[in-house]
């Protein structure tokens, strides 16, 4: 399950208890549809499902769980989520806003947030777009339910941007832009979306659903027909779901089954075994032979599947969903006795060093080699239809909205490697080096100045920035995108043309992607200390690296060369000589479980764990004694958030 819940509550009478953080947010007011200015036609359980399928929408590919409406504040829960944003919905008005979150929750430090929509705002200041012909349900959706994603958007750690990527749409199109710049056009006319920017710092701050997912080109290299395409996948989990599969008109078959089978070890780990079946047949059209068959691919004709395996644990990253072998069958269901051939593949890994690596294994008796493959880092996840060859023969990418996608960059990849014959005990691999974050760094990097917006138009503006805090995507960004040939050379396989078996390259072109890791930088700055000198230690791997502070105190663990993870375990300790009464460190990009302050002159030493990890962590008030030219170390543990 999704650990971060967004809540849409929806209050059937005045709400004292919501958290009164500014004006006019407390009470939380009640939201029935004929209370709202210039209300449309229909009842309010269809506006509120109609603002759920917007914000779902939204936060669909991140690790947020979108919870259908509520009348009940869910934090008076008998046992309310550990991790929960919740988000009131009124029909009141404000004199300015459209909503206010309680704050821009950088690296979403806080995992209990709250949100106000004032929804009969949109009846006053977009009643000119909300009338006549215009004042339908879905526009009053698409305008509640923008404001809903975008305040939320600020308690994961969003604040307002205009930044367009390169080949990007219009800021005017997007979630989080300040509420001055959006037209109402905007806000009621259409579905918005995510930035490149922001999409890679909120997968970064809550994650992504996508670890991996994969396409291939197939040629059936027997003379018999294939009704059927069995794939052998392993594994941890005890579950195993095919999601967001590729229905489209290059594939005979519908949506796969599953079916368990037992375990089967593969390098020396048991893991479940399924059967991943593609039988139920569709109307289709092959690349490479007229007058295709539904269900059914003839020898030596081209087919086209994909699918992204959903486990029991999203968050399990460090485990793969291994493909064993790719089998086709005839009617009866009986196995071809020649195979299309599979790489598996992992989720890729973040090394001490910093090189972000994919590896490739061939568990098939027959050498393989990877040829003229190419890889694109991305500000966003790929949709499965568009991990394909078009018509022209290229690739265009683009998202779940069908919005096209403009990658980062392209990575330089081998023109030809070799994937060695294996097996499940000891696989054939090979590995592509896909960028190294000590070097090429984050595509979004992000020091934010404490400036504000968000109002309706000309007035003060809220939901301030964090000043100084860090905003980062994901290594080597959101996700990266191959695809390239499998070749296994010389291979037997039957030969439409010239109607008889030949010996020839058989070819499966792979299309595969992979998530980003959340590789979250740990900065600072040392307040009132000089000379001050940081040793920042990753407890996981064991790396750490010493840095010299800059002249204004402020530190990064990153830049000094801190490959660091999300969930892992880190040390940070500064040193540095007093030269103030109240000396003190502030700390960004981990939750401190623990503070260590000690006078080295007079050993004297205090800990304490933080109320809010991102406060300044001042020793003096901890009880510490110091005086000025003594020397101060503090040291903080936790984990990379």
């Amino acid at each position: 399950m999704k650990p971060n819940k967004l809540f849409l509550y929806y209050p059937t009478a005045n709400d004292a208890t919501f958290p009164a953080y500014a004006t006019n947010v407390s009470p939380a007011r009640t939201f029935a549809i004929g209370s709202l200015p210039g209300a449309p036609a229909g009842t309010t359980t269809q506006l509120r499902d109609r603002i759920f399928d917007v914000v779902s929408t939204d936060y669909c590919e991140f690790n947020v769980q979108v919870l259908p409406p509520t009348t009940t504040n869910p934090d008076a829960l008998g046992a309310p989520p550990a991790r929960r944003n919740m988000v009131a919905i009124g029909a009141d008005t404000d004199p300015s806003l459209f909503g206010i979150a309680e704050a821009v929750d950088t690296g979403d430090a806080d995992v209990i947030d709250h949100a106000r929509v004032f929804g009969g705002s949109y009846g006053v200041f977009c009643s000119a777009e909300l009338s006549g012909a215009n004042n339908t349900l879905d526009r009053w959706a698409l305008g509640i339910g923008g404001t809903a994603a975008h305040e939320a958007g600020h308690n994961y750690g969003l604040s307002h941007s205009a930044v367009v990527h390169t080949g990007e749409d219009a800021f005017i199109h997007h979630i989080m832009p300040a509420g001055p710049s959006m037209p109402c056009t905007n806000r009621v006319g259409e579905r918005r979306h995510f930035s490149d920017q922001d999409f890679g710092i909120l997968a970064n701050n809550v994650g992504l659903t996508l670890q991996s997912l994969a396409n291939w080109d197939f040629v059936n290299p027997n003379s018999a027909t294939a009704s059927r395409l069995r794939m052998e996948v392993l594994s941890l989990s005890t579950t195993l779901t095919p999601v967001s599969t590729y229905t489209g008109s290059l594939s005979p078959w519908n949506p796969p089954s599953v079916v368990a089978s037992g375990t089967r070890t593969f390098k020396g780990t048991s893991y479940h075994r399924y059967f991943v079946t593609w039988q139920s047949a569709k109307g289709w059209a092959s690349p490479n032979q007229p007058g295709s068959i539904a269900g059914q691919v003839r020898g030596a004709e081209q087919f086209h599947v994909g699918t992204h395996f959903a486990e029991e644990n999203i968050l399990n990253t460090t485990t793969q969903v291994v493909i064993a072998d790719a089998t086709l069958l005839d009617a009866g269901g009986s196995a071809l006795p020649l195979h299309p051939r599979v790489p598996t593949f992992d989720t890729g890994t973040l090394s001490a060093d910093g090189n972000f690596i994919l590896g490739l294994a061939n568990l098939a008796a027959a050498n393989l080699v990877l040829r003229n493959w190419r890889g694109f880092v991305l500000p966003r996840p790929a949709h499965i239809d568009s991990m394909l060859f078009d018509p022209t023969g290229g690739v265009k990418l683009f998202d779940n909205q069908q919005e096209p996608i403009t990658p980062w960059r392209q990575l330089q990849l081998p023109t030809a490697m070799e994937l060695p014959a294996g097996s499940t005990d000891k696989p054939g691999e090979a590995r592509f080096v896909l960028g190294n974050l000590l070097k090429d760094g984050h595509n979004v990097r992000i020091k934010f100045r404490g400036q504000v917006t968000d109002a309706t138009a000309g007035a003060q503006e809220v939901n301030p920035d964090v000043k100084g805090a860090l905003a980062t995507d994901p290594f080597p960004g959101a996700s990266v995108f191959l695809e390239g040939d499998l070749v296994e050379p010389n291979a037997l396989q039957w030969d439409a043309d010239k109607k008889t078996f030949v010996t020839k390259d058989l070819v499966t072109h792979v299309f595969l992607q992979v998530a980003g890791k959340r590789a979250k930088p740990v900065d600072g700055i040392l307040i009132g200390l000089l000379r001050g000198k940081v040793v920042c230690a990753n407890l996981n791997t064991r790396q750490s690296v010493s840095v010299q502070a800059n002249t204004d105190g402020s530190f990064d663990c990153e830049k000094a060369g801190l490959v660091s993870l999300h969930g892992e375990r880190v040390q940070v300790s500064q040193v540095g000589l007093v030269n103030t009464q109240l000396p003190a460190v502030q700390v960004g990009g981990m939750d401190i479980a623990k503070v260590t302050c000690t006078n080295l002159r007079s050993r004297q030493s205090v800990s304490f764990k933080p109320e809010v990890s991102t406060n300044a962590l001042d020793c003096v008030k901890a009880g510490l004694g110091v005086e000025q030219q003594s020397t101060l170390q503090i040291t903080q543990i936790g984990t990379v958030r």
